[in-house]
């Protein structure tokens, strides 16, 4: 490290024009301003946008298209509920006003501050509503929509190698509808990868791994699928990834407690360290894939890909009872999705799997617990591996919803919903006691980008 980088985290410390103590926190992933008692408190990535904010009790999360969430909590005499809203146009801009308004107010006190503040603080100055108006039209001429991620994946950076889903038929889903499937040529993604470094700038130190998207980017033939890959290990993204991988930047500090949640770790860290081959400089690769592809790469091929760097590979089981993935249109069946984890494993591969409680309601209740329970007992799932129970939640205009009403499968309460996680979760039995797998609920409105 040269004398001239900072430590992270640097703080620094003032007061404000009305006599509130103003803390501003820069870490190597993100810069931190905290009014009193940390409330209100936001976060900014290290280009200065705005990440998310704590303001009255509530957390915002703003999206790089720039639109805001609000999340919080309310208590009556049933316990504590989480809610959740979308925040209008004008709601948004009064939170990013508040944010860069405090900002301002710590940069006009910040003469005698240590560089790496004044620096972070010229960084989030330069921004406003317009500003990030403008960014966002930036972002949507380099990204389609990114549909979801694997909660572990949140603070990935997304490189879209193929758009949209090579099925998109699975009833209950609607990422992807208006999206044709097409695989980019090397050209294509080398010129993605460009125009995606180039946004981020130095809110790269934020993003921990790669996600190749979108849908299920690895039913890429492999010899198709290769040449994206070797555009990872060329010209500026290969001397970005080795710096960050080899330490001859600021130090990596790893990820540092959130200021509310307005910054959230990713939800299993310790699952990010996980070794790759010791001559791999790459940022750690992450995918989904549908279960019935996996058999159309050799053990070899997915060898070769984990030598690339493909740390763990998720796959969309939903249920392990067959006339339920009929019923939503899945492609193959639990038997695949079976060969699939054990293909994966076999090759050293981490693997992640999603069920979904409360899919088919009524209809399916008891089959899909009991099957989806023996299927996740027969897979050889171990530490590094992760297991997702997602509530199931009915997309509008979905072909699951006109189906629901067309067969009379009817909708489960929230509460025997919440009884099937608990039913899904009680019956596993480990595989590896020594190394389990983790078990961590999947809420899909969480996923922001």
């Amino acid at each position: 490290m040269s004398s001239l980088e900072p430590a992270f985290p640097v703080r620094w410390q003032t007061m404000t024009a009305d006599g509130r103590s103003l803390h501003v926190m820069v870490r190597e992933q993100a810069i931190n301003l905290l009014l009193d008692n940390d409330s209100p408190s936001f976060t900014f990535d290290p280009a200065g946008r705005l990440h998310g904010a704590f303001v009255d009790g509530r957390n915002y999360r703003r999206t790089l298209d720039n639109r805001m969430l609000s999340k919080w909590s309310e208590r009556d005499a049933a316990g504590s509920t989480r809610r959740r809203r979308w925040l209008t146009g004008e709601e948004a801009r009064s939170v990013v006003d508040l944010a860069y308004g405090v900002a301002s107010q710590a940069a006009e006190q910040a003469g005698q501050t240590p560089l790496a503040v004044q620096q972070a603080l010229d960084a989030v100055t330069r921004w406003d509503w317009k500003r990030l108006e403008a960014d966002r039209q930036r972002f949507e001429s380099i990204y389609t929509p990114v549909g979801i991620l694997p909660p572990d994946q949140y603070l990935a950076l997304v490189l879209q190698a193929t758009h949209g889903c090579s099925h998109n038929a699975c009833t209950f889903c609607t990422f992807y509808s208006d999206i044709p499937f097409r695989i980019k040529s090397p050209d294509e993604f080398r010129s993605h990868v460009a125009g995606v470094l180039a946004f981020f700038g130095p809110a790269l130190a934020m993003r921990r791994s790669i996600f190749l998207a979108d849908a299920n980017a690895l039913v890429v033939p492999m010899k198709r699928l290769l040449p994206l890959l070797d555009v990872l290990r060329e010209g500026e993204f290969r001397e970005i990834t080795e710096t960050r991988e080899t330490g001859t930047s600021a130090p990596n500090t790893g990820p540092s407690p959130p200021v509310a949640d307005a910054l959230p770790d990713p939800t299993f860290p310790h699952l990010r360290s996980a070794s790759l081959p010791s001559d791999s400089w790459l940022l750690p690769l992450f995918a989904f894939i549908d279960a019935f592809h996996v058999e159309r790469k050799s053990v070899a091929d997915w060898q070769e890909l984990r030598e690339r760097g493909l740390q763990r590979v998720t796959i969309g089981m939903e249920s392990g009872h067959d006339p339920l993935l009929r019923w939503l249109n899945k492609p193959g069946s639990a038997a695949d999705v079976l060969d699939a984890v054990r293909t994966l494993k076999a090759a050293g591969m981490a693997v992640s799997v999603i069920v979904m409680a409360g899919v088919g309601g009524m209809a399916y209740a008891g089959p899909h617990v009991h099957d989806t329970v023996a299927l996740l007992n027969a897979m050889p799932l171990a530490g590094g591996d992760l297991i997702y129970v997602s509530e199931f939640k009915e997309q509008p205009g979905s072909q699951y919803a006109r189906d629901a009403v067309q067969f009379g499968v009817g909708a489960l309460t929230p509460a025997d919903i919440r009884d099937q996680v608990a039913a899904i979760r009680s019956g596993l039995v480990v595989y590896d006691s020594s190394q389990p797998p983790q078990v961590s609920r999947y809420d899909i409105d969480e996923f922001l980008y």
